[in-house]
């Protein structure tokens, strides 16, 4: 299949011919007809198999030029993916530039964003839920007269608190809107929602079609429960990245591993996290994806949807709390055919967490640095469930070990085996040291007798 078959306007074509893509990914060719003929979707899909051009094609496609209104509403949970959505519309609008179309997120000038609005609704709305309904709010946005919404990574929605937002901006569009709803996964919680808005919505499941990762080597470097900045300096002097995304859990470790990195001599390092102000956060996203930095620190909010290229290298200072996010985090890498490393500082407190990864799919290699050089090494094999603190010779102590494996367990059954196993090591090197001190005893007799005999 290709994407003339889908019966795009020109300009659509001209827009795909233009970016190079060839052929639809699994999702695209399930979505694309569906909302082309103004169906209601729920599509669940993971980031990296192609979901923003599954529903930004067919939109763009139906918008009417005639009709000077807002037209199609898409609403997503982060800045940095609106503005990347935008970049995505921008990229096709440029080949019909009679599409108008803006970008409303929170940390942009409100008052500007309502005065703009004054003088033009436009066709295409890229947003995030708050600043949308702030804008609808004070007059200036009229999403009444929208045909088509789309709710990008609604999960991630969902999990940021933002559902009341999204269920007021819907409940001030008219019933016969077209709702288009993406997400990664479609927890329980979703339910209600989906059962208010989507009665006859048609439910596609991608989510077995994963973004193709074999391009990408998870590896782990045990720590040894070591301090983790000693391990990731000698990691960080082992690879030779293109780039490298830096993942941690909170914002204020940011800072934490910046200064691990100027204590390498590294300093151009680049940030992308909730903590930045506003105006530094877009231009440091627009640096980023420009690739002015080698070194990228992040949070998880930069694991999803936004695509940088170039990175080859990914680092976990720790496992994600939600799982799906290290999938997320290393989909950063191993893109458009290139191969990329996963790293993950590995310790016995995220242990549970590496063990239902690799429950769910992850192949992990195990890494160790010796002088800075990265050596895989096997599995670490399973320690015997008895283990014997004396010497194979010594069957006395197996005795004990047999004994207590065919008995139930009992409280404090460990402690009453190593004191009688350590009673029996001490009586059996008091009967070696009563062995040797009899031997020296007979050798000194020996030897004073063949004196006598002697002299």
């Amino acid at each position: 299949m290709s994407f003339e078959s889908f019966g795009f306007k020109k300009f659509i074509n001209d827009a795909l011919n233009e970016i190079g893509f060839k052929e639809p990914t699994s999702i695209q060719s399930l979505v694309i007809p569906k909302i082309k003929k103004h169906a209601n979707i729920v599509a669940q899909a993971h980031t990296g198999t192609g979901k923003t051009h599954a529903f930004l094609l067919p939109i763009l496609n139906n918008i009417d030029i005639n009709e000077e209104k807002t037209q199609a509403v898409i609403i997503t949970p982060t800045r940095e993916l609106a503005r990347q959505i935008f970049q995505n519309a921008s990229e096709i609008i440029n080949f019909n530039k009679k599409i108008s179309k803006a970008i409303f997120i929170g940390g942009q000038d409100s008052q500007k964003q309502q005065e703009q609005l004054h003088k033009q609704q436009p066709m295409l709305v890229v947003g995030t839920p708050s600043r949308l309904k702030e804008l609808y709010e004070t007059g200036a946005l009229k999403i009444t007269t929208t045909t088509f919404v789309v709710i990008d990574e609604f999960d991630m929605i969902f999990d940021l608190g933002f559902i009341d937002e999204i269920d007021f901006l819907l409940s001030k569009m008219k019933e016969s809107v077209n709702i288009s709803l993406f997400s990664a996964t479609l927890p329980n919680e979703l339910k209600p929602f989906l059962v208010k808005y989507l009665n006859n919505a048609l439910f596609i499941d991608d989510s077995k079609n994963k973004p193709s990762n074999k391009n990408v080597e998870h590896a782990l470097i045990w720590t040894k429960n070591r301090e983790n900045q000693s391990v990731f300096n000698n990691l960080i002097n082992s690879i030779n990245p293109y780039i490298v995304i830096i993942f941690v859990n909170r914002k204020d470790q940011v800072n934490m591993v910046n200064g691990w990195l100027k204590d390498l001599g590294i300093n151009n390092v680049g940030e992308l996290h909730a903590g930045l102000d506003p105006r530094i956060r877009a231009s440091m996203q627009k640096r980023v994806q420009n690739n002015e930095f080698k070194y990228i620190i992040a949070t998880d909010m930069a694991a999803r949807g936004l695509d940088i290229n170039g990175v080859s290298h990914i680092i976990s200072i720790d496992l994600p709390n939600d799982l799906s996010y290290y999938i997320h985090r290393s989909g950063r890498t191993g893109r458009n055919n290139f191969t990329g490393q996963s790293f993950v500082l590995h310790n016995s407190d995220n242990q549970s967490s590496i063990e239902q990864l690799q429950k769910n799919g992850v192949e992990f290699k195990n890494f160790k640095l010796i002088e800075n050089n990265l050596v895989e090494i096997s599995p670490k094999a399973k320690k015997p469930k008895y283990y014997n603190p004396l010497s194979p010779g010594e069957v006395a102590s197996k005795k004990v070990v047999a004994k207590y494996k065919n008995e139930k367990v009992k409280p404090n059954y460990k402690k009453k085996r190593k004191a009688e196993l350590l009673e029996i090591k001490r009586k059996i090197r008091r009967e070696h040291i009563k062995e040797n001190i009899s031997k020296i005893k007979k050798e000194k007799y020996q030897k004073r007798r063949q004196d006598i005999f002697e002299n």
